[in-house]
């Protein structure tokens, strides 16, 4: 069984989302607090998906201070947090 479509492209923009935000600890945050709150909006969201009778769900959270980004992604399948190979197990089977 392989995903459909619409699975196949919510894995892979999960997966891009937590390889473009991994390491933003170190960028430079947007400098007036309007900015900030953009930013994490754009970046703040959850994708969720059934396949083969599991539930996987993916959580982004970003978080702007005035110095720094905070980035929390969070993968779970059934509700029980995992790592990211479960989704890049779902691309390669």
């Amino acid at each position: 069984m392989s995903l459909s479509k619409s699975q196949r492209e919510k894995v892979e923009r999960a997966l891009a989302q937590h390889a473009k935000h991994k390491n933003c600890y170190f960028w430079t945050p947007p400098v007036s607090a309007g900015q900030r709150r953009y930013t994490e909006q754009q970046n703040n969201w959850c994708v969720s998906f059934k396949y083969a009778g599991d539930t996987y769900t993916y959580e982004s959270e970003v978080r702007c201070s005035c110095k720094n980004y905070y980035y929390r992604g969070e993968f779970a399948v059934n509700g029980k947090k995992k790592t990211i190979r479960v989704f890049w197990a779902l691309l390669e089977g």
